[in-house]
Formats: structure tokens, sequence, C-alpha cells
């Protein structure tokens, strides 16, 4: 299983690591956490299309930004403060971004700028028993499986101020003969960054209960 940003918890919750309403709850204070963090250290977020990653990583080191998700080819997002977000997405496009997008956000997500999130979710997070989960959740922060409860904290600390690694996590999957995916929930996002990074994969769309009991009837 795997999850993007707050998803992961839905991860954590479907392969039984933690129960729903505690998985409820976590995803509530950190909510809560990171918009207190977004208004202590304001930031914003920035979508960049049809750049390199190495390219765009240039661009975030003289910016003083950070690649806050690697969604797919061509598709990254960036993070930082509002007036660094501003000066990358005008090299960004310099440098050959077909688009820079500024995101509708309250913060600079998956940046050290959230740091006071994670000094908020370390004592949260320390009351909770994590079990082992069922299957293994490939994590945002190193694109490698969990397997064990007690890798659980750190990665839900780590990824708060780290970059999502979303397309090295489907490709870790492609890579261990994962040849469906299966998105639950509404929209199809996920669905359309797994097809440009693995075009020869099966994609399925549960977008409403009755849509995810029909899959256990196929």
């Amino acid at each position: 299983m795997a999850g993007h940003s707050l998803g992961e918890y839905t991860a954590l919750c479907a392969a039984g690591v933690i129960d729903f309403s505690t998985a409820v709850f976590l995803a509530k204070e950190r909510g809560r956490l990171m918009y207190e963090a977004g208004l202590k250290t304001p930031g914003s977020m920035m979508a960049m299309i049809g750049i390199e990653e190495a390219t765009l990583a240039e661009v975030c080191r003289e910016t003083v930004t950070v690649i806050a998700n690697i969604n797919s080819p061509g598709q990254l997002v960036i993070s930082g403060a509002t007036e660094n977000i501003t000066k990358a997405g005008e090299m960004a496009k310099a440098r050959g971004a077909s688009r820079a997008i500024p995101l509708q956000v309250s913060g600079a997500f998956h940046s050290p700028l959230m740091q006071p999130a994670v000094d908020g979710m370390t004592p949260i997070l320390a009351k909770v028993t994590f079990k082992d989960p069922s299957v293994p959740i490939i994590a945002n922060v190193t694109a490698l499986p969990l397997t064990q409860g007690r890798q659980i904290k750190d990665e839900l600390l780590k990824q708060l101020c780290s970059s999502v690694q979303w397309q090295r996590s489907v490709e870790y999957m492609v890579g261990q003969q994962v040849g469906r995916f299966i998105e639950i929930g509404p929209g199809k996002v996920l669905a359309g960054l797994i097809r440009r990074i693995s075009r020869d994969s099966e994609m399925v769309n549960l977008g409403d209960v009755n849509a995810v009991r029909g899959l256990g009837n196929s």
C-alpha cells in the first residue's frame, strides 16, 4: 500500500497499523499543526510542469526552496517562503519549465518551514501504539517498504519536512512486479500520475463505497 502525503495515514489505517478513529485524530492534529506552522513561518507551494528534477534542484538551491513532491516525470512541486517561491517560478520557466502554477495552500508543506509541526506532532505520536502493517507500506520519505510498527512514527515525522517521493514509490512497486494499481477515493489524480510513471500498469479507480464493495465481488 502507499498513500500520497496525508494519504499515508489512510494506508496505515487500511493496513491495520492504526484504527480509524486514531487515523482521523492524527489527521486532524497534523492539519492543525501544519496550518499553525504556516502562520508562524509563512510560505507557499508551486507546481512545476515540464522541467527535469536535476534542473529544478539547482533552481531550489539558488532560491532557498525545496522540491516538496516528486509526483511523476515532468510534474514536480516546490515549497518555501512565498517570495522565494515566486523567484523560483520565474527562474524555472527561464530554464525550461512549461508552466509554473501557484498552489492555493496555507503553508510551505513538506519543507523545513514545517518544523514547528514536527515539534507539535512528536509528543502526540509518542502516545500512539503502531502495530506491524498487514502488508508493506511504501514510505513517502524513502520510497521503501515499512514492515514494522516501530518504523512508522519516524516516517510520519520526517514526511512533514521531507519531499514526497511518489514517483520513486511507484517505480519501486513496479520493480516488485506490481502491475495493477487500485486508487481508492474520489478523483483520478494518482491514477494519472501512475500512468505517466508506468504506462504498462493497469489502473482501477474506486470512487465510492459501492465501487469498493464491487471490487470484492470481482
